[in-house]
């Protein structure tokens, strides 16, 4: 069963929260402690979205630059919705091709590729080049 919980983004840290819903109430109250509400959603969602902001954030630690802010993270969820109901709403996918994207994508080995700190190990261990490392006129190194 998919969960509805809230996302939640800590500005000073550039950290995301998830706040569970019990009872159709949230867990704990929102907005509390430097933590600014972004959006009522699914979990799944909101672990897709987070691993790519994630990716974004790690990168700009890296160049020393403050997290975004809240604003800006509202502003992306909002890009990232559109992208996601655009996909769901309109790609027909066919097994086959459903196939040949699941043999092809691993989405732990992507993130690492996107700069994504959770998974700096696996960059480092597989050597993996930067995602935008790639052969724009190789279909797989350019999809995947």
């Amino acid at each position: 069963m998919v969960e509805m919980m809230f996302l939640q983004y800590k500005e000073k840290t550039g950290q995301f929260d998830y706040i569970e819903i019990e009872n159709r109430r949230p867990k704990y109250l929102l907005g509390e402690y430097g933590w600014e509400t972004i959006a009522l959603t699914y979990e799944d969602r909101a672990n897709l979205f987070c691993n790519v902001m994630e990716s974004k954030l790690h990168r700009r630690e890296a160049r020393k630059l403050p997290p975004y802010t809240a604003e800006h993270i509202k502003k992306e969820w909002k890009q990232f919705c559109y992208i996601y109901n655009f996909i769901v709403t309109q790609i027909e996918i066919s097994p086959g091709e459903k196939e040949y994207i699941s043999k092809h994508f691993n989405a732990n080995e992507a993130l690492a590729r996107l700069c994504n700190g959770h998974f700096s190990d696996i960059k480092e261990e597989q050597e993996l080049p930067n995602a935008w490392e790639y052969n724009p006129r190789d279909f797989n190194d350019s999809n995947f």
